[in-house]
């Protein structure tokens, strides 16, 4: 190789060493995600240089800010601590939607960080201070074996329909919750609720309420923060992330696409019930008996897996279409269809338990008893769909509910 070529060679190393190199200034940079060129805010700390699985936390800022305002006041933990910070800019500084800002967004983000340091791919956490904070717990749930652990500020769940965000789990992702017991705008009530719904699913959930203190971050952010990362740092993912992937296609038409888009989906969904039925039947004629029944038993696991998954694409596509500007009562309407099919998604993921206990090792009479156990707890959750269902045929057509 010739002496030119070799100064080229190490002119190109030295660039693009300084490119990835760690400092301690924040730099503002940008990304190019579903076509748009969006801004963020990094910092990699000096003290990373040397490490070779750095923790990543994403910092989701409060409405009306963006992503400087909380890297800011990271900055000096991160340093501390040994981890990187990235806080992105929503679309809106208002507040973070979707899908403009995830969960597409925020993985595209972080893989591309990912391509330049040394991350650990386990460790990767999300931080939220108020809409930051709810978005925080939003993308917790949708993105559950991609996160490690998530701690926001001032945020918790209001609406009927971020509750129905709990069956997008696929991991129980540990939750911590700071607030002021002055808070203005998340009162120590919907926090709690948050909190209960999220143990009753088995997740850990951690709530500190916080004397004296309303919903402003800013003033005790060194607090809240070296707190918030005791808790987040505390935990790991046990495998390599996995990113799930969401159909949005078609967020912004109008209620007639949305209702023809739902109906198909629908029609799928019958359609499988159809053939898990079926299975069903041909489990009932070998009269439940785990060694024959072995593949039914798998086949039935996949339809009903596939099937869920349809339902909480389908539940998403009216959450969507019930945030749009729509007339009348079409807002409520989607809102309480998209907690049916919610309903069934949870109804058909214990239909999908109750059809591995046939491949379990417990014995045939444990299997017969859980068997009617889950049977009986489906049967509930798709009669409370029903009711669901009829609710929001009544608002649809005006009716007295």
């Amino acid at each position: 190789m010739s002496k030119r070529n070799l100064i080229r060679l190490f002119l190109a190393f030295l660039l693009f060493s300084v490119h990835v190199q760690a400092s301690d200034k924040i730099s503002k940079e940008t990304i190019a995600s579903q076509g748009r060129k969006r801004t963020y805010y990094l910092f990699v700390p000096a003290s990373t240089e040397s490490k070779t699985d750095v923790p990543l936390v994403v910092l989701l800022h409060g409405s009306g800010r963006n992503g400087l305002s909380l890297v800011e006041k990271w900055k000096d933990l991160a340093s501390e601590e040994g981890f990187i910070v990235v806080g992105p800019d929503a679309s809106d500084s208002e507040g973070w939607r979707m899908p403009e800002d995830g969960p597409d967004f925020i993985h595209d983000l972080v893989e591309s960080l990912r391509a330049k340091y040394p991350i650990n791919p386990k460790r990767i956490y999300l931080f939220g201070h108020s809409a930051g904070a709810v978005f925080a717990i939003n993308l917790s749930m949708m993105e559950s074996e991609y996160f490690a652990a998530t701690a926001i500020h001032a945020g918790s769940w209001r609406e009927r329909e971020e509750f129905a965000l709990l069956n997008y789990a696929k991991r129980k992702t540990p939750l911590a919750i700071f607030v002021g017991d002055h808070d203005q705008y998340f009162s120590l009530s919907s926090v709690h609720t948050t909190e209960a719904a999220l143990k009753e699913k088995g997740f850990t959930i951690e709530v500190t309420v916080m004397k004296g203190h309303d919903h402003w971050y800013y003033d005790l952010a060194p607090e809240i923060n070296r707190n918030a990362w005791t808790f987040l740092k505390r935990y790991e993912l046990n495998s390599e992330p996995k990113y799930e992937a969401y159909n949005f296609t078609g967020a912004s038409e109008d209620v007639n696409a949305a209702v023809k888009e739902i109906n198909a989906l629908r029609a799928k969904f019958n359609e499988n019930m159809r053939l898990f039925m079926t299975k069903e039947a041909e489990l009932r004629m070998k009269s439940y008996e785990k060694a024959s029944s072995a593949d039914v038993a798998r086949e039935q696991i996949k339809i009903a897996a596939e099937t869920a998954d349809a339902m909480r694409q389908i539940a998403l596509r009216a959450v969507r279409t019930s945030k749009l500007k729509l007339q009348g009562n079409y807002s409520q309407y989607f809102s309480t269809l998209a907690e049916s099919f919610n309903k069934r998604a949870e109804a058909l993921e214990i239909m999908r338990e109750r059809a591995a206990l046939l491949l379990s090792d417990e014995p045939q009479t444990s299997v017969t008893t859980k068997m009617n156990d889950a049977a009986v707890k489906a049967e509930r959750l798709n009669l409370e769909a029903d009711e669901l269902e009829q609710r929001a045929e009544k608002i649809r057509t005006g009716q007295k509910l």
